[in-house]
């Protein structure tokens, strides 16, 4: 009777939480396809399935570690996968995302890769970007910072609105896992840092895993 009992408790739990995760990933969907929709249908079309095509990489990402945690690297190489990448580079120590800074950072990441490919560096023959990461030090609270940076690409204006995409970029960290986004359109090339609480991450080993520049 323990046995049955500990089974069902557990079978319980299973169902509530993918009750939770489903009702998520919907309210997701919904607001998505609700700040989405401005331009052309063409457009509104094309945006909403690549946001939702990210959302799936990511939950396959997920489901492939059985909810508990995936490294920060497999994120980023997925998240760029979809572009003719050239001189890229990603580096940064192992480490892995529990779930809910996995799905933040993959949408954070698809709407960098998005513009970039847009306005920045994915759309020139000379750009570059640079992905990477690291755990703060001298005295800071237990937080790790990643840091993207585009690199000789097309001159660069301040959008004069903020837009959907813009405004995941900016907001989307600090609301979901109190942390703090630094975005900047330099001239030289559009800048992102964000900065995460380490109580979203886990380390794994001691050696920098790296992503060499491809051409």
């Amino acid at each position: 009777m323990t046995e049955r009992k500990r089974a069902e408790q557990y079978k319980r739990t299973l169902n509530a939480e993918l009750d939770h995760r489903v009702k998520n990933v919907l309210a997701t969907v919904r607001a998505i396809m609700a700040h989405t929709s401005d331009g052309s249908s063409d457009d509104f079309v094309a945006r909403l399935d690549h946001r939702i095509e990210s959302l799936a990489r990511t939950h396959e990402l997920l489901s492939e570690s059985k909810w508990r945690s995936v490294p920060l690297l497999e994120i980023i190489r997925r998240e760029l996968a979809p572009y003719s990448v050239r001189n890229t580079t990603i580096n940064g120590p192992d480490l892995t995302l529990k779930a809910g800074a996995a799905e933040a950072v993959a949408m954070v990441f698809h709407e960098l890769a998005t513009d970039a490919a847009k306005y920045g560096a994915f759309s020139s023959r000379t750009g570059r970007i640079a992905v990477v990461w690291r755990w703060l030090r001298n005295g800071s609270p237990d937080r790790f910072v990643i840091e993207w940076q585009e690199i000789d690409d097309p001159p660069v204006r301040t959008p004069s609105r903020s837009g959907y995409g813009t405004s995941i970029i900016r907001e989307l960290i600090p609301f979901e896992l109190g942390g703090a986004v630094e975005l900047s359109f330099a001239p030289g090339g559009t800048r992102c840092r964000l900065e995460i609480p380490g109580e979203w991450a886990r380390r794994t080993a001691g050696v920098a895993r790296v992503s060499r520049p491809t051409n």
